[in-house]
């Protein structure tokens, strides 16, 4: 059971990056795809309107289509399954992450009209709504790749040269626009060791022999002294 005080941080940090999104308590695969589910409803919005989810998911692994299409994945599904963590797939890129209590998610899809987006660019808004809600709270992150990081990226949010949100990113067209949706899986609280050890066994059990650091991530709680 979370302490008072993380469920509170949680709270506050998902006021200070959107007012006025309340935050939804998902559970399994249909959290993921209600990320899809919002491509679709922005796709028909008029150019350069948005729209933002904010939301935690039950304890899970989230995995891409990529390494779902590996060998070994049923089986390795099956074993995780059997610890407490089942897996999803998600259709962003990337690879394995952590979901569960703790960790926030925040979507955001918007609108291109039929401007040609980059992957690099479509991550500016998420990460300047990210910094501008970090930064109510007097944390100042830096953006970049962490090396020994799970699911590591040059859009990265980190503080201190440690992780402390992964992002991904999904460009499609739709309805003679380009829609694209941008996510960020910050760690509020909990532990980034168990959160390496659930997402090495997966992997290892597909035959991946990734080694990740646990000095390389932290959490809010953890390293900005709340």
């Amino acid at each position: 059971m979370a302490a008072t005080t993380e469920r509170a941080l949680v709270r506050h940090l998902a006021r200070a990056i959107s007012p006025e999104t309340e935050i939804e308590i998902c559970s399994g695969q249909q959290a993921i795809d209600r990320d899809d589910a919002l491509i679709e409803k922005v796709a028909a919005f008029p150019p350069g309107a948005s729209c933002i989810r904010i939301w935690e998911n039950h304890n899970c692994l989230v995995t891409t289509r990529r390494i779902a299409r590996r060998a070994a994945f049923a089986e390795a599904v099956a074993a995780s399954a059997q610890s407490g963590w089942p897996v999803y797939v998600r259709s962003s890129g990337g690879s394995t992450v952590i979901h569960r209590p703790g960790i926030l998610n925040i979507s955001l899809a918007k609108a291109a009209g039929a401007d040609i987006v980059q992957p690099e660019t479509s991550y500016d808004d998420l990460l300047l709504m990210l910094r501008d809600g970090l930064q109510k709270l007097g944390i100042e992150p830096s953006i970049g790749a962490i090396k020994g990081a799970y699911c590591d990226g040059k859009y990265n949010l980190c503080l201190n040269g440690r992780k402390i949100a992964g992002t991904a990113s999904r460009i499609v067209r739709r309805k003679q626009q380009t829609v694209y949706l941008c996510h960020a899986s910050i760690a509020v609280y909990g532990s980034p060791m168990r959160d390496i050890s659930l997402i090495s066994a997966f992997e290892q059990n597909m035959g991946l022999d990734h080694i990740y650091a646990p000095s390389s991530h932290t959490t809010l709680i953890e390293l900005a002294g709340f």
